[in-house]
């Protein structure tokens, strides 16, 4: 309120004048104080500085006010260990974030150049084409050389003209595999297939693969759609299977 009312009179006096009255005036009231100041007698600290035990005295006096002032207060006292309690926190924190940061780069990294491996990749292959989701196999599976060479409209023919004559594929195994399994792979599967539950033929077929980059793709599918392509004989499952090389169709 005081520094409001000084506000306003300063702004009052600023929007007048003072007359040649009030200046004189003015300019005897600072004599008159000035006279007033050197009237005034100095403590002797002023003039000398305070002595030894005086100035023990008064840190003595204002350590007992500062314990006073604690025991009435005795929340702020904590303040000093809040403040190491949060620092230690906030350390803590910033441990934690450049851990979480780390470890997503990292992570990141890992998922960036994961190499799921040849027989991950025919793995995939043969889930597609027991559910019969031949565009799948043919889009994310094979090459795109092989796709070059075999239309989506051919493979889709003879997957389904199989399924047909054979009955749909309701097993594979993996019999043997061969190559660096780093840049290039060869995997030979016994594969089963069984129309509208008669008796089930089985065949052996051979996938060839190559790795470019970390994705591998599949090179040539051999038999693995229709049992007749690639040299392959379908036999029923009581008799012993022969295996022969595949070859792309």
């Amino acid at each position: 309120m005081r520094d409001i009312n000084r506000s306003r009179m300063a702004a009052g006096t600023k929007s007048r004048r003072a007359t040649p009255d009030e200046l004189r005036e003015a300019r005897n009231r600072v004599k008159e104080i000035d006279a007033e100041l050197r009237l005034l007698e100095l403590s002797p600290e002023t003039k000398h500085g305070e002595d030894r035990e005086r100035r023990y005295e008064r840190v003595l006096r204002l350590r007992q006010m500062r314990e006073q002032f604690t025991s009435q207060y005795p929340v702020l006292e904590q303040h000093g260990t809040n403040s190491l309690v949060m620092a230690a926190a906030m350390t803590i924190m910033s441990f934690l974030a450049c851990a979480f940061c780390a470890g997503g780069f990292y992570f990141a990294y890992n998922a960036l150049t994961y190499n799921p491996g040849p027989t991950s990749v025919a793995s995939s292959f043969w889930s597609d084409i027991q559910a019969q989701n031949y565009q799948d196999a043919y889009s994310n599976m094979l090459s795109p050389t092989l796709r070059g060479q075999v239309t989506l409209q051919q493979f889709l023919s003879d997957a389904q003209q199989a399924d047909t004559d054979y009955g749909p594929v309701i097993k594979e195994t993996l019999t043997s595999q061969s190559g660096d399994l780093k840049t290039s792979a060869k995997l030979v599967y016994k594969v089963t297939r069984q129309k509208n539950g008669g008796p089930s033929v089985t065949y052996d077929t051979t996938l060839q693969m190559a790795a470019n980059g970390n994705v591998w793709n599949i090179t040539d599918f051999g038999a693995s759609i229709y049992p007749t392509l690639g040299g392959a004989k379908a036999v029923p499952a009581s008799s012993t299977p022969t295996a022969s090389p595949s070859a792309t169709p």
